[in-house]
């Protein structure tokens, strides 16, 4: 547990590529959202969790068509599952959007740009590691998250079963064709369920 509070001083962020800014709140996501043609909808209570999530509806045609003809489209299908899912909707914890596991930005992320199509998603968002601030994250409960160059902290209640499941199988399908994964799982693990890591509450360790 020493170790785990002792390596897990940092947390990922949301970044705005163009002004090189990490993004914190809903109230800063919100304005960027609306100039490419997304609205947030009111934040409802998760169903597994008490943390809230807000939505974004994309409202404008893409280049490629409206988002009625991608709607046709099999889109996030779990394996196995079969048959065609709705469109996703980007979709992140509420009020605030720092400290969320890479996978949930990778779902919203993905989600974005389902109906943008770019080409490189990272011209408008990346993810970044940042350290952790004292007056919002001291008092928070946090899960150790493992990552190639780094150990990584992310809020408990922010990472949804279902995207764990679809990411985590991703990773480790690419991972055995030689692709490799970004993160690399080393919490025990039931059945595929989040990992159970180490709870951190940072109150004193923050600097």
């Amino acid at each position: 547990m020493e170790d785990c509070m002792r390596l897990s001083m940092r947390k990922l962020a949301l970044w705005y590529t163009k002004t090189f800014k990490p993004l914190m709140t809903h109230d800063e996501l919100d304005p960027i959202m609306a100039t490419m043609g997304f609205v947030g909808l009111p934040p409802i209570q998760g169903s597994s969790s008490a943390v809230a999530w807000k939505e974004y509806v994309y409202m404008a045609a893409s280049p490629g068509g409206s988002w009625r003809s991608k709607s046709s489209t099999c889109f996030g299908a779990t394996p196995g599952g079969g048959g065609c899912e709705q469109p996703p909707r980007p979709r992140l914890p509420y009020p605030r959007i720092d400290g969320l596991h890479i996978y949930t930005y990778r779902a919203f992320l993905d989600a974005v740009n389902f109906y943008l199509d770019m080409c490189d998603i990272s011209e408008l968002f990346h993810v970044r590691g940042m350290p952790l601030n004292r007056s919002h994250d001291r008092t928070r409960k946090w899960r150790c998250m493992e990552e190639d160059d780094g150990v990584f902290v992310y809020r408990e209640g922010t990472l949804e079963q279902t995207t764990y499941n679809v990411y985590h199988f991703n990773k480790v399908n690419n991972t055995a064709t030689g692709s490799g994964g970004v993160i690399r799982d080393k919490g025990n693990s039931n059945n595929n369920n989040v990992p159970v890591s180490c709870f951190v509450q940072l109150k004193d360790i923050i600097v």
